[in-house]
């Protein structure tokens, strides 16, 4: 209850004086540029505190529990957003490649991990190759690692 009376007082004194130099200054050319001042002065005077009370309000919300709880399962979960998608991305990649060597992939899978500073890194590109293609398996790990510079594992499927 103190702070009312305290903010009543001051708005009742900023009152005061803006009425004062308003009558003294009542005749002068500058008398709208004046009163804009006067005016935000008394405005500036009620507004003021009221926004020291709101941020003291939000100073007491403990931010940091909402931060710490929102942001490690979200983050994680765009790492591994990213690292699929990169994942398909080298995949798709890897398939092209074969192809421009006349090479049909039964399917790519490609393993990356993600390290402490959350970079993406390349493990290996796994590609099945049907058995007709089956000749040409050296071939292919070779391609992918000169080529794309990752690491291939070729494995013979039926089919």
């Amino acid at each position: 209850m103190e702070g009312v009376y305290q903010w009543a007082m001051g708005v009742s004194l900023c009152a005061v004086v803006v009425c004062i130099v308003e009558m003294l200054l009542s005749d002068t050319a500058l008398e709208k540029t004046v009163r804009f001042v006067l005016g935000s002065f008394l405005l500036s005077a009620v507004i003021l505190p009221l926004g020291g009370a709101v941020r003291t309000g939000v100073q007491d919300i403990p931010w940091e529990q909402y931060q710490e709880e929102a942001l490690p399962d979200s983050g994680l979960r765009m790492m591994k957003q990213r690292q699929a998608y990169v994942e398909q991305s080298v995949a798709a990649l890897v398939d092209k490649t074969l192809l421009e060597h006349g090479i049909s992939a039964a399917e790519i899978t490609v393993q990356t991990d993600i390290d402490e500073d959350n970079c993406i890194s390349m493990i290996t590109a796994e590609v099945m190759l049907p058995s007709a293609e089956a000749p040409h398996s050296r071939e292919v790990s070779r391609w992918v690692r000169e080529e794309l510079g990752i690491e291939c594992r070729t494995v013979i499927v039926e089919g």
